[in-house]
């Protein structure tokens, strides 16, 4: 997209070094300290369990729905507002990938494909576009295929996909004009994951980054 300069740099990983003895004296400490606890620990389970099957079942209260907030994206370009939504109103395969991270639907002014259905909580907001991860389900919402981070253009309407994040943490440093987004792989399974963890750099040129006039 033009004004939009994307640069991907890999995070070389610490490498790793010998066991030294204070490690060996921490971890037989740690190992002593568990083998003290387990006991304990198991008599407390016990007890729970039996005080479950004793006690008198407690009255189930009706859940209540959530409440919807909206929030607006402040822009003078492209109406758009949005709201949370946990992942177990959505499914159990939401539910199961997100745990209790939120997600988001957009609710833009006039119809656009690009925001139907569901995205991450990450977003990062520009006076001219808007930096948004898509979540995209397979047809009966079990299960993620992809999270790719994309832009969102409020003049021309488009967006572009940037790159696909499945399976990452995105942290973001902001300044002005420039984005630096640390992706964080949530399982250390290199088969899965190229690299472990990187960064974007995202640099916006005035034609994107400049306020309009209205703004």
């Amino acid at each position: 997209m033009e004004g939009l300069t994307v640069r991907k740099k890999v995070i070389p990983q610490a490498s790793s070094t010998a066991t030294s003895p204070a490690d060996v004296a921490i971890g037989i400490l740690i190992f002593v300290v568990m083998l003290v606890a387990i006991p304990f620990l198991l008599i407390g389970i016990l007890i729970g369990i039996l005080r479950d099957k004793f006690a008198p079942p407690k009255p189930t209260k009706p859940v209540q729905p959530r409440p919807i907030v909206r929030h607006e994206v402040l822009n003078s370009l492209f109406p758009l507002h949005y709201h949370y939504i946990m992942g177990d109103e959505i499914s159990e395969g939401a539910w199961d990938y997100f745990d209790d991270e939120p997600l988001i639907i957009y609710q833009p002014g006039t119809s656009n494909d690009f925001f139907e259905g569901y995205f991450s909580n990450f977003k990062i907001e520009c006076p001219r576009g808007i930096f948004v991860q898509k979540v995209n389900f397979n047809s009966t919402l079990t299960e993620v295929e992809s999270m790719p981070l994309c832009f969102f253009n409020y003049n021309t309407k488009e967006s572009e996909e940037l790159l696909d994040l499945k399976g990452y943490t995105l942290y973001t440093i902001e300044q002005p004009n420039c984005f630096t987004i640390t992706a964080t792989n949530q399982e250390d399974n290199v088969e899965e994951f190229a690299a472990k963890e990187f960064e974007l750099e995202i640099v916006l040129t005035d034609a994107l980054y400049s306020p309009p006039e209205a703004f």
